[in-house]
């Protein structure tokens, strides 16, 4: 949770020389250091956790490129790959499935930049209701806090308004270390209404760096996942959902609730 902390000037120091790296949100600083060892080993590290508990995701099947590469993730909620194929791309996108019971499957994408992989965390949700829906967002170490905003009839959602809106929607976890996840959950999508999510660079380091995606959960599967755009500007318009129909819009604006 935020918290307003005022520091005398020796504190700020001190405050400051301890946290020259950041915590990492639902992976630790052993574990970001460890995406880093495995690649000088040889190897693409890949990690999968819950997107409201953070746990690991033990014994998902994970599949790459055309499916028959498959690995199955550990007790830490790891799996492996050799490095050298990534190494040799200038761009690409390689699909990834992943399949766990009890979980919505998660389909989506590893990006590729210049031999570089840029996606090797990712977020699974467990399944969840009917005509219910669920926002996850993720992004990489900076900027270091980046906020979902749930605005529907009557009620505003995000980590500094309303928290939790009885039998309507709640934050689920909100992360301010870099790296994600915040998650919102819709519990029910009432027609006739009109429901925005934004997503706000709070912390204000640098602008969205295009590395931001937010995962998006309709109806118990994964309905899209949004690459949110680069920009300075402090807020993006994710999403209008209509009279329960998703309207994708992606641009950034001035202003939550505009």
């Amino acid at each position: 949770m935020k918290k307003l902390l005022t520091f005398t000037c020796a504190t700020v120091l001190i405050f400051l020389s301890s946290t020259t790296s950041y915590g990492g949100g639902c992976w630790n600083l052993n574990e970001i250091a460890d995406f880093e060892i495995a690649e000088v080993e040889g190897k693409l590290l890949l990690s999968f956790k819950d997107a409201v508990t953070c746990e690991p995701i033990v014994g998902a099947e994970v599949s790459l490129g055309s499916g028959k590469i498959k690995r199955t993730t550990d007790s830490k909620g790891r799996v492996y790959f050799p490095m050298k194929p990534f190494t040799e791309l200038m761009d690409a996108r390689i699909p990834i499935v992943v399949k766990k019971s009890g979980y919505i499957p998660l389909k989506t994408e590893i990006r590729v930049m210049v031999g570089s992989v840029w996606d090797k965390r990712f977020l699974m949700t467990k399944q969840i209701p009917a005509n219910s829906a669920r926002f996850v967002l993720s992004w990489d170490e900076r900027p270091r806090d980046e906020d979902l905003h749930l605005i529907g009839p009557g009620f505003h959602v995000s980590y500094r308004n309303m928290k939790s809106v009885e039998n309507q929607a709640k934050l689920d976890r909100d992360d301010t270390d870099g790296y994600g996840p915040e998650t919102i959950t819709l519990d029910r999508i009432e027609s006739g209404r009109t429901y925005t999510v934004y997503v706000h660079n709070y912390s204000g380091e640098q602008g969205f760096t295009g590395k931001e995606r937010v995962y998006v959960y309709v109806n118990n599967r994964l309905d899209k996942v949004i690459e949110l755009p680069r920009t300075n500007k402090r807020v993006i318009k994710v999403l209008k959902i209509v009279d329960r129909q998703v309207r994708y819009i992606n641009t950034p604006c001035n202003r939550i609730g505009e």
